[in-house]
Formats: structure tokens, sequence, C-alpha cells
């Protein structure tokens, strides 16, 4: 009797009955463990600032880990129950899909604990190209904890099959289903309502659990006279405090140890917008030419979003533009900016712009104060002015930081007295988007480079105010661009492939006390120039990485890359070649020759999202 084979008794009918009514029980459970598993991400999710945010949080929480568990039960384990012929065999099968569902989840886990991403499909093939699966994590927890999920999803099997035909539970399991439910539509109503009045505090949080894909709605809601506005950059009707976002900065990260030099140096920063590595030659830019052979010249100097903005912060404050609008909405001042007012530093800034706002604009991305930058509406303008001021006897009272950006490449504004070299050139005001490129491609050209010859000849002037005022001796000049070369953005009809020459600037330094000019090959960026004023100048003493991802430059390590990153890209940069990351983690990497090449491997990009959060609070 005991060898009889009860299944044997039952039509398959009923082991599909019998299958479903398992599953049931087993999904409920599940969706236990996923929960449990998930209160990992809360812990290492960013504190929301709000009790609206905290709540949507935890709502969150319950709608979206019920809901992946019951869409993955939809598509794989119940048509199971029509494949397998025995409930016996369902009943394996799914406890070896269950257990690989939740060591995939750990995976995850692991993943956003280190470098806040989660698994995707760009990333699992990154994953499967390394070698031996090296990703630079520790995943050794799973040779323990993958026969624990097994033996959890054992015990489910056992008390779904002790218990799906019982009603005394019906009640709690009616509950908990309700509440799933009502949590999974609350989420995704919360959302649609916060995405479409920018409030900050939920929709930051969208990042935080893996698969998570909320619902938008602004058309529905504009069409239907529920919202006055739609998209990204249009006005809100709701104003909210810019400094609500669950993004802090820890910024730097230990106090700051300073020995000031009883002399210090005066220094003079100068960018040129519309300028890359390649234009710094004898015949477009002789005076930058002959400063960078007598001077030190870096000849692998990368931006990483090729916008003067981004370019701007990441100098000043030493860290990628990741943290730009976090570090302005809690006005977190740049170390170097705090240290020089401390040490009685003037500071200034004579920049060229057509809007009347840029000021606001550079003082809110650098540090300076509103009231100590000047603006004008031309290069000329700009170089004039800035020249008075180094002649002026003021610099012989106070040490001084000088900004002067001058934009006329990038902007091809033109003075009417300017010098043609090149010609024939386009006149007149030049639209973006207005030319085609095989008709005006050779007189666009002889436009830039009049502008950056002319602008040259501007930065000469500057050069010599410092030679002849005899300032030379006790300042340092650093030239550099915060823009590179792009004319693409005049034709009608181009392409926005990413392009390593438009990204490759000059980076030209003079100091006081050097003995002979070199030539660095070395990898180097925007975020550089902090750390090296920092150290080199005002005698702070900490670590660059207390308060910068970037390096002193006097004394910087030939290192195999270096990152860049606003809030939608991250740029890991090499010497031969720039693998640009997007938000979802699709990745291309571009080489000098502009052709795509294979993404870097996982070890490089979890050691370069380490370095990119490590401000982050």
């Amino acid at each position: 009797m005991n060898n009889i084979n009860y299944s044997s008794f039952f039509t398959y009918k009923d082991e599909v009955s019998r299958s479903i009514s398992w599953g049931h029980w087993f999904v409920l459970l599940n969706i236990f463990l996923a929960l449990l598993i998930g209160c990992t991400y809360l812990y290492n999710a960013p504190s929301p600032s709000t009790q609206l945010g905290t709540a949507y949080l935890f709502i969150s929480w319950l709608g979206h880990f019920s809901f992946l568990v019951f869409v993955i039960y939809i598509l794989i384990f119940f048509p199971l129950t029509f494949l397998c012929r025995s409930t016996r065999t369902y009943k394996i099968v799914s406890i070896v899909l269950a257990t690989i569902f939740m060591v995939i989840l750990l995976i995850d886990v692991k993943l956003y604990q280190a470098i806040k991403i989660h698994l995707s499909v760009p990333m699992l093939g990154i994953f499967f190209t390394q070698e031996g699966f090296s990703t630079g994590l520790n995943y050794n927890f799973l040779y323990i904890a993958t026969p624990i999920i097994a033996f959890i999803e054992y015990l489910f099997s056992k008390f779904a099959w002790r218990n799906h035909y019982l009603h005394k539970y019906q009640r709690i399991t009616v509950f908990f289903t309700t509440v799933f439910i009502l949590s999974f539509l609350a989420t995704h109503i919360m959302h649609i309502w916060a995405n479409a009045y920018r409030y900050v505090p939920i929709t930051q949080q969208k990042s935080i659990f893996p698969a998570y894909y909320p619902m938008t709605a602004n058309t529905f809601l504009k069409e239907h006279g529920l919202l006055a506005y739609s998209g990204e950059n249009e006005g809100t009707q709701i104003e909210r405090p810019a400094s609500k976002t669950s993004r802090k900065l820890k910024y730097p990260l230990n106090a700051m140890k300073v020995i000031p030099s009883e002399n210090p140096y005066n220094v003079i920063l100068i960018t040129i917008d519309g300028l890359d590595y390649g234009h710094m030659t004898e015949d477009y830019t002789p005076n930058l030419d002959v400063f960078a052979k007598t001077h030190d010249s870096y000849i692998k100097n990368y931006l990483g979003d090729n916008s003067d903005a981004t370019s701007n912060f990441e100098m000043m404050y030493g860290i990628p533009a990741e943290y730009m609008k976090t570090a302005m909405n809690e006005k977190t001042p740049p170390v170097i900016i705090s240290e020089m007012l401390m040490q009685d530093y003037k500071i200034s800034g004579f920049i060229t712009t057509a809007d009347n706002k840029a000021d606001k604009q550079l003082a809110s991305l650098t540090g300076l104060r509103t009231k100590n930058i000047k603006s004008f509406g031309s290069d000329a303008e700009t170089v004039r002015n800035a020249a008075n001021w180094i002649y002026s006897d003021e610099w012989n009272y106070r040490p001084q930081f000088t900004v002067i950006k001058l934009t006329d490449p990038a902007t091809l504004n033109q003075n009417q007295d300017a010098q043609l070299s090149y010609v024939p050139q386009i006149n007149g005001i030049i639209k973006p988007g207005s030319l085609n490129s095989e008709k005006d491609g050779t007189a666009l050209k002889n436009r830039y480079l009049n502008c950056l010859k002319n602008t040259d000849k501007m930065l000469g002037n500057i050069l010599q105010a410092v030679s002849e005022s005899g300032k030379s001796r006790k300042t340092v000049i650093i030239i550099t661009s915060g823009q590179g070369f792009n004319l693409n953005r005049y034709y009608a009809k181009h392409g926005n492939r990413y392009s390593r020459d438009a990204h490759h600037v000059p980076l030209v330094i003079s100091w006081p006390d050097a003995v002979i000019p070199a030539k660095i090959s070395a990898i180097t960026s925007s975020q550089d120039i902090a750390p090296t004023i920092a150290h080199e100048i005002l005698g702070i003493q900490n670590s660059e990485a207390d308060y910068s991802t970037g390096a002193n430059l006097r004394e910087i390590q030939n290192r195999p890359w270096l990152i860049s990153g606003n809030h939608d890209e991250l740029y890991i940069i090499g010497h031969n070649q720039t693998t640009v990351f997007d938000k979802h983690e699709h990745a291309v990497t571009y080489s000098d020759d502009g052709s795509e090449a294979k993404p870097l491997n996982m070890t490089t990009l979890i050691n370069a999202r380490k370095m990119l959060n490590k401000f982050s609070n």
C-alpha cells in the first residue's frame, strides 16, 4: 500500500487546479521574502526630506515588490502549471526558479549598495563579458545565501501545500492582497502628481528600486485642463524649496588642515570657450602656443560634458558636475573659495556674455560673489577691463584670484574692426541650425578661425599686462577651455555623435618657481585645477580625496582613467578612449579615431561609480 502513486488518480485538469491553488500561496509567501530583501534598498536609499516623501518611499516599497513578484508569477510560474504534467514537478521547478530570482535580487542589492545602480540588460552584458566574472565586488556571501534561500523556498512550498485547501487564512490573504494592490495604485498615482508638479522628494526616488518605472501623465493632465504646462523646461505651478532633494552633499569629507604661505601667489584663471587642443597651434593661436611651449602644458586634458557651465563647476569644486544642482541648492561653497576668503584673497571675475543673468549663474556655479563679477558684451571689453585691473595698484596689498572668461570662439562673435586672416567667411549673426555643411562649411570654419586668432591676440594683451606690471613673479596663470570646438550645432542636419577631439582642450599653467617647462602626458581634467590651487597655493594639507576627485597637477601620476559626469551621463576617460554611460547604464566607448569600441570592464565601472558617489551623504 505504501508504494501506491496517488498522483495517478488525478487527471491533468486536477493537477493544473492543484498547482494553481498551491501557486497562489507560494507567490504570496515570496512577496513577503522579496519585501524583506527589499528593506535593504530602504536602508541604503537617501532619506527623503519630507514626510510625504517618506510615506511614498514606504508605499512604493510595498507596491513595487509585491507587483514585481506577481508579474514574475503571471509571466513564468502560471504558464508552467500547464506545461508540468504533475504538481510535484511543478513545485520542484518553482522552488528552483524562485531561488534563482531571489539570488538575482541579492546580486542587485549588492550592486546598489556599492554603486547605486541596478542590474539591467546592458549591465548583464558587461557582467558576462568579464573574464571569470570578475567585477570587483565581493559576492562570496552568495555561497551561504543561496542554500538558505533554497531552504526557505522549500519551507514555503511545504507550508503552501499544507494550507492551500484551508479557508481559515482567507481573511488574512484578502487583507494583504488588498494592501498590496492599493499600495501599487497609490504609488503610481502619487508619482503622476509629483512628476506633474515637480515634487522632488518623490520624483528623485525612481532609481531606488530595481525594474521600477513609475507612471507619468503630463500630456493627459494638460489635455483635460488639470495641468497648465507640460515638459521639463516649462515653469512650475507650485514653488517648492530647491533644497528639497533626497540627495545630500558631503563636501568636504573632513575638516581642512591649512598651513598658509607667508608670500601667497596671485592666481589668474583664463578660460577660452570654443578652443580645443587641435587648434592650439602657431598658426591659429600664436600667443597661446608660445605660452604653452615655455610653461607646463598638459597635452591630454579632457572635458566630460562639453559645456562651459559644468566645466566651470568642476574647475572650482574639483568634483563631477553630477553634484552641481545639489551644491547650488544647498549653497555649498567650493573649498578653494572658502579658503581664499579666509586668507583675505580679493576675488574678482571678468566675463564675456550676452546674458545679463550670466554673472549670477557663474556665481552659483563657482562660488564667486555676484558683486565681484563684471560682465561685458565682447571679449575686447572683457580683456580691456581685466588688463586695467591687473595694472592697478590694488594687487600690491592683497593676494588676488581673478577669473577671466572669453567666449568669442564659441559664440562666433566678432568685432567689426577685427583683422580677417581667413577668407571668405560668413558675416553677420549666425543662428544654430541655419547653415548647410556642404555649402557653408569652409566659410563657417574661417569665421571660427578669425574669432580664434583675434581672441588669441587679446590673450596676448592679458599676458603682456601681467608681465609689464611686474606681477608675473608672484602670479600663477592657468589657461584652459570650458567648452571645446563644435561647429556642428550651426548646421541644419548634423549628427550628435560624441567626439574625443571636441572634448580635448588645452591646459597650460605658469608657475613663478618653475625651472624648466614640461609637457605632461598624464590624462587630466577640469577637476584637477581645484586641488592644485588648494595644495600648491593655499597650503591645504588634506589629501585631495577629501575634497576632490581630481589630483594635484604638480604631482600627478599616470593614472589609467578619470571620471566626469552630469546628471544624465557618466564619462570614463582613458588615454585612448572614452566610455559614456547614460542613466540607464547603456554604454558606448569612443576611441581617438571616433570609432566605437567595446565598453570598459565591470571593475572599472564599479570603481568609477564609487568615486562618483563618494560625496553623497
